[in-house]
C-alpha cells in the first residue's frame, strides 16, 4: 500500500474486514492521520495507533455507540516521512530493513542494529567505508590485507566480516565503495544467515544507496586537503515526468590524492545513475554504478617483536615502479515492488556485479636477518582477478491479524551464482634491508607463467519469518524465522579439479522484545550462522572440513529520549563458532603440503553500548563503547592456543562525536562546529596474536558555515598528530594511522 511506503507506518487489518474494499486516491500535503482518515472515509472502518509507528484498522462503531479509540500521535517527524530505505533527518534513524527485510522500527527489533545516516558522513567528511562503520561499537578495521581489496574489511563482535550488503544484496568482497552514492550505512550485529545465507557470525555491514527524488535538487561539492587531496562530487536528482511518477538521480565523483605514505597515490572515478518509476501499486527502481580505481599496493611497515614500527610511518618498502592495483567495479540491478492487495506485497530484486582487479606488487612474507641487520622477505606477485556475481531475490510480505495478534509474515527465496577467474605469478625475491633509506628496484621476469585458478559457487535458499505483535496493545514483539540453504562449490587449479563441496544447512532465529513503555524496551534473541568451507579447505587426510557454524545468545535494552530524537542501545552477547578453518602449520613444516585443522572452535562475548541522535535540534551526538573478550575454545593440534585471545580484536573500543549548529535567524545562525575522540585499546596483529599493538586515542574537529544554499567547512583529523598503528596482519605488515590531516570543503545546492 502506498500509504505505508510514504508514511513509514505499519498497517494491520483483519483480511475479512478489508476484503472487497477499495479506497479513493488521496493527494496533497497531509499529516499521516489526516491522510489515513481520508482513505477510510466511506469504508466503515476506523483506525487505532497501537504505538507511534503501528496502526490497526478496526470496524467503525455503529451509530449511537460511545466507543472512544485512543490515538497516539506520530511524533518526531518532519518533512518527508522516514522509511527503511530513504534519507534520515539528523543523526537518528527510526527504521531499518537490514535486520528483518521489512520496514521495521528499530525500537521494535529484537536485535542490535545501528544506522549511520548521510548527515554523519557529511559532518565527518568521511572518504571511505571504514570511516563510517567505526562510528559503531564492536566494529573495527581488520588487519587482513587482500591483494585486490580496496576496502578495509570490518571485524564485528570479534569475527572478520568479508561480505558487504548493497541495498540488501551481497557485494563481492573484492569490490569497492565510493560514498558519493551512499545514503546510509547500517551494521547488523550477530548472525544474519537467516536472511542472507552463508555469512560469518559476528554481523554484517550494509550500505543503502541514494534513491531518485521527485523534488529537483542539484549539489556540487569540492574537497581539498592534506597530501594533495582534490575531490569533486555531483549529486543531481529530480522528476522526468510532469506528474513526478518517473524520477532520476545521478551521482558522480572524482578523487585524486597522495598520502602520508611515500609513493602511495589514489585516482578514483565513480558514476552511479538510477531511475525510479512509481505507480499506484507498483514501483520499479533501476540502479547502476561504475567505479575505476588505481592505487599502489600499500605493504605497510614491519614491526619489532614488541610491536613497535621498525621504520618511519611514511616509508614504503615496495617498488613504486610496479603497476600496483587497478580495480573496475560494475553493478546493474533492479527492484520491482508490487502490492497485490491490502495484505500481500511482492518485491523482486535482481543484481549483476562484476569486479575486475589487477595487482602487480611486492608483498612481505616475513622478517629475517639479525636485530642489528633486519631484512624484509618479499615476494613478487602479478595477479589478474575477475569475480562475477548474479543474484535473484523474491520476497512476499503479508500484513494481517489473527484475532488480537498482528503479523508481518515474510516468505522469500534467493539464488546466487558466483564465478571467479584468478591468474597469478609469484616469485620470491632477494631480501631487502629494513631502514628508512632503503630503495627497492626490482625488475620482473619477462616470461611469466601464471597459475590459473577458477571457481564457481551456486546456492539457493528458502526462508520464512514472522513478526508478531502480542498482547492487546502490541507491546510484546516476537520474531521467529528459519532458512534452508543448498550450496555447491567447484574449483580448478591449472586444469586439476578439486573435490566439489556440497553442503546443506538449516539456520534459525528467535527474538522477543517487550516494550515497558513507548520509550523503553528489553529484548532477548538467539540466532545461527552457516558458512561453507572453500573447496581447498582439507585436513591432513584430504577430507573437506565441515561448514563453519555459529550460535549467538544476546540480550539488551533499547531506549529513546527527547521525543524520539535520541536512542540508546546496550547489549550483552556470546557467540560460539565451530569448525573454524585454521592452517595446520606443523603439517606444512613437515610435508610442505597445506592442510587445515578440524575441530577448532572459538568464542566471542562482550558488552556494547551505542548512543546516537539529537540532544536538541542544534546539538547532536554519537557515543559508543564496547568490551569484547575472545578466545580459542578447542584446537586438537595445538593446545597452547586454547584460552588465548583471537588476533586483531581489542578488548576496549570507544568513540565520541558531538556537533552543534546555531539556529537560523540568530546572529551566529548557520555556524556549526564539532569534535570528538576515537579510542582503541591494546590490540594484536590479526594473524600473529603474540605481536602486541599499543592502545591509541586520536581527536578530530570540524567547523562549518551555511549561508543560503552554500556550505563551507574545515575538518581536522588526528588533531594532536599522534603516531599509532591502526591495524596489522602480522609482524611484517602493519598499517600506521594517518597523522594530522586537514580537509576543506565547499558545496552549493540549487
Amino acid at each position: 500500500m502506498r500509504f505505508t511506503e510514504i508514511t513509514g507506518l505499519q498497517l494491520f487489518a483483519d483480511a475479512n474486514l478489508t476484503r472487497a474494499l477499495r479506497s479513493s486516491a488521496v493527494t496533497g500535503s497531509l499529516t499521516p492521520e489526516a491522510a489515513l482518515q481520508r482513505l477510510l472515509d466511506g469504508t466503515g472502518l476506523t483506525y487505532r495507533f497501537t504505538n507511534p509507528t503501528t496502526v490497526t484498522l478496526l470496524e467503525a462503531p455503529k451509530a449511537g455507540s460511545a466507543t472512544v479509540l485512543p490515538v497516539i500521535g506520530v511524533e518526531g517527524r518532519s518533512g518527508t516521512p522516514e522509511t527503511a530505505w530513504g534519507p534520515v533527518q539528523g543523526y537518528m534513524a527510526r527504521r531499518s530493513a537490514t535486520a528483518t527485510k521489512t520496514d521495521t522500527p528499530i525500537m521494535e527489533t529484537p536485535a542490535a542494529v545501528q544506522v549511520i545516516p548521510r548527515q554523519v558522513i557529511e559532518d565527518q567528511r568521511a572518504l571511505s567505508l571504514k570511516d563510517v562503520y567505526e562510528n559503531v561499537s564492536s566494529v573495527q578495521q581488520a588487519g587482513n590485507t587482500l591483494n585486490a581489496q580496496t576496502e578495509v574489511l570490518p571485524i564485528i563482535r570479534g569475527f572478520e566480516s568479508p561480505t558487504l550488503l548493497r541495498n540488501g544484496l551481497r557485494s563481492t568482497n573484492v569490490g569497492a565503495v565510493d560514498l558519493a552514492n551512499v545514503e546510509r550505512v547500517e551494521v547488523l550485529k550477530g548472525p544474519a544467515s537467516i536472511l542472507y545465507g552463508s555469512l560469518q557470525p559476528g554481523g554484517i555491514v550494509s550500505y543503502v544507496t541514494k534513491r531518485p527524488q521527485a523534488t529537483e535538487s542539484h549539489t556540487l561539492e569540492q574537497d581539498v586537503g592534506s597530501y594533495n587531496l582534490f575531490r569533486t562530487a555531483v549529486d543531481s536528482t529530480g522528476p522526468l515526468s510532469q506528474d513526478g511518477a518517473l524520477s532520476y538521480r545521478v551521482n558522480l565523483a572524482r578523487t585524486d590524492s597522495d598520502s602520508f605514505r611515500d609513493n602511495i597515490d589514489l585516482q578514483r572515478s565513480s558514476l552511479a545513475p538510477s531511475f525510479l518509476w512509481q505507480g499506484d501499486r507498483t514501483e520499479l527502481l533501476l540502479d547502476f554504478s561504475y567505479m575505476h580505481e588505481r592505487q599502489p599496493y600499500d605493504i605497510g611497515v614491519p614491526l619489532t617483536a614488541d610491536g613497535k614500527p621498525m621504520v618511519s610511518s611514511n616509508v614504503f618498502l615496495g617498488d613504486p615502479d610496479l603497476d600496483g592495483r587497478t580495480l573496475d567495479d560494475y553493478v546493474a540491478s533492479y527492484q520491482l515492488s508490487h502490492e497485490l492487495s491490502s495484505v500481500w506485497s511482492l518485491r523482486h530484486q535482481f543484481q549483476v556485479h562484476r569486479a575486475e582487479a589487477k595487482n602487480e606488487s611486492l608483498r612481505p612474507r616475513g622478517i629475517a636477518g639479525t636485530a642489528a641487520n633486519p631484512q624484509l622477505q618479499l615476494r613478487y606477485q602479478n595477479e589478474d582477478r575477475r569475480d562475477d556475481e548474479v543474484q535473484l531475490v523474491l520476497d512476499a510480505t503479508a500484513k494481517f491479524a489473527t484475532g488480537s495478534i498482528e503479523h508481518t509474515l515474510l516468505l522469500g527465496g534467493d539464488a546466487v551464482r558466483q564465478d571467479s577467474d584468478f591468474r597469478r605469478f609469484r616469485q620470491n625475491i632477494a631480501n631487502v634491508a629494513i631502514s628508512d633509506s632503503t630503495v627497492v628496484n626490482y625488475t620482473p621476469p619477462v616470461n611469466q607463467t601464471k597459475q590459473v585458478i577458477s571457481g564457481a559457487t551456486d546456492w539457493a535458499g528458502l526462508y520464512v519469518q514472522d513478526q508478531l505483535s502480542l498482547l492487546e496493545d502490541g507491546r510484546l514483539k516476537l520474531l521467529l524465522g528459519g532458512r534452508y540453504d543448498i550450496v555447491h562449490q567447484e574449483s580448478t587449479t591449472d586444469s586439476v579439479t578439486a573435490r566439489d563441496v556440497h553442503d546443506r544447512a538449516f539456520t534459525g532465529r528467535a527474538g522477543l522484545l517487550y516494550q515497558f513503555t513507548r520509550q523503553h524496551a528489553g529484548y532477548v534473541s538467539v540466532s545461527q550462522s552457516f558458512l561453507p568451507q572453500s573447496t581447498g579447505t582439507l585436513d591432513r587426510s584430504g577430507a573437506p572440513l565441515d561448514p563453519e557454524e555459529g550460535l549467538q545468545y544476546e540480550t539488551g535494552i533499547k531506549s529513546s529520549f527527547f521525543n524520539e530524537r535520541l536512542t540508546a542501545t546496550a547489549a550483552i552477547f556470546e557467540i560460539e563458532k565451530s569448525n573454524v578453518a585454521v592452517s595446520d602449520q606443523a603439517w606444512l613444516d613437515a610435508t610442505g603440503q597445506s592442510a587445515s585443522i578440524p575441530g577448532v572452535s572459538q568464542r566471542s562475548r562482550g558488552f556494547e553500548f551505542d548512543l546516537i541522535g539529537d540532544l536538541t535540534p542544534q546539538l547532536r551526538i554519537i557515543a559508543n563503547y564496547s568490551f569484547t573478550d575472545t578466545e580459542t575454545l578447542e584446537n586438537p593440534n595445538d593446545a597452547s592456543v586454547v584460552g588465548k585471545p583471537l588476533g586483531g580484536v581489542p578488548e576496549h573500543k570507544a568513540r565520541l562525536w558531538l556537533t552543534y549548529e546555531f539556529e537560523e535567524g540568530l546572529r551566529l545562525g548557520g555556524l556549526g562546529f564539532g569534535g570528538g575522540a576515537r579510542y582503541v585499546g591494546s590490540n594484536t596483529a590479526q594473524f600473529a596474536n603474540t605481536i602486541q599493538l599499543d592502545p591509541y586515542t586520536v581527536f578530530d574537529a570540524a567547523v562549518w558555515y551555511r549561508w543560503k544554499n552554500l556550505k563551507a567547512g574545515l575538518n581536522v583529523y588526528n588533531l594532536f598528530d599522534h603516531d599509532y598503528i591502526a591495524r596489522a596482519s602480522d609482524r611484517s605488515i602493519a598499517h600506521p594511522g594517518a597523522p594530522l590531516t586537514v580537509v576543506g570543503s565547499l558545496s552549493i545546492t540549487f
